[in-house]
């Protein structure tokens, strides 16, 4: 085990990384480039890597996953109740 904070960023369009450390990382890590996390963020979940303002969309992976309902600091631990989901697709008349 590392005491090393490790993330999971796929894109350079992602405005979020995947914590990958076991147990998470505690609020005032910083990353890789010198972000500080602002709150815990735990393992799996994700961290705003850069200022996301209300009404942005939050971008993992290269798709965006979300609209951010309210300002989000670089180095918050971003979850769901900071996003408008989009609308699930209707299952009626998948292949």
């Amino acid at each position: 085990m590392t005491d090393t904070p490790r993330t999971i960023r796929l894109d350079g369009r992602d405005n979020v990384a995947i914590v990958a450390n076991d147990g998470g990382l505690e609020a005032g890590t910083r990353l890789e480039g010198g972000l500080a996390l602002v709150d815990r963020v735990p393992q799996a979940h994700k961290v705003a890597l850069a200022d996301i303002p209300a009404g942005s969309p939050v971008v993992r992976y290269g798709i965006t996953i979300g609209t951010a309902n309210r300002d989000i600091p670089a180095g918050s631990w971003v979850h769901e109740r900071l996003l408008d989901m989009p609308e699930a697709a209707r299952l009626e008349g998948l292949p």
